[in-house]
């Protein structure tokens, strides 16, 4: 019977780590730019995945092209998940540097989670949900 108990508890823990690796489908709700002739409303109603271990970016946005994306937060109740990926101009094909840097509001009480992400010159807003 203890040893039930124990099965149970284990498990129980199991699932809680599971929820908090479980990654991310995005759709983007707005956008803004600081090119008035930007085209980023194109992407306005579209999805987009993240890997919440990697935090690589997959879909309509992506922020992995030939530098990898560095998570430097995993969120919590207190604090945002937060990915961080930059490239120099001497590390990709010579045409200039990118940033980009997505943050989703995972401490929000809520399935729909708010985020915005920054691809340079452009910010998108919408919203997250655990997959």
């Amino acid at each position: 019977m203890k040893s039930a108990g124990v099965v149970a508890a284990v498990a129980l823990a199991g699932m809680g780590n599971a929820w908090a690796l479980t990654d991310y489908r995005c759709t983007v709700d707005r956008t803004v730019s600081a090119y008035e002739r930007s085209i980023s409303h194109i992407f306005i109603g579209k999805q987009f995945t993240v890997e919440r271990k990697t935090g690589v970016m997959a879909g309509a946005l992506k922020n992995s092209y030939l530098t990898e994306p560095q998570v430097i937060d995993f969120g919590s109740t207190e604090n945002s998940y937060k990915v961080v990926t930059t490239m120099r101009k001497d590390e990709g094909v010579g045409q200039g540097s990118s940033v980009f840097v997505l943050t989703i509001n995972e401490y929000v009480d809520e399935a729909q989670k708010p985020f915005i992400f920054l691809n340079n010159d452009d910010v998108y807003f919408g919203w997250c949900e655990h997959f």
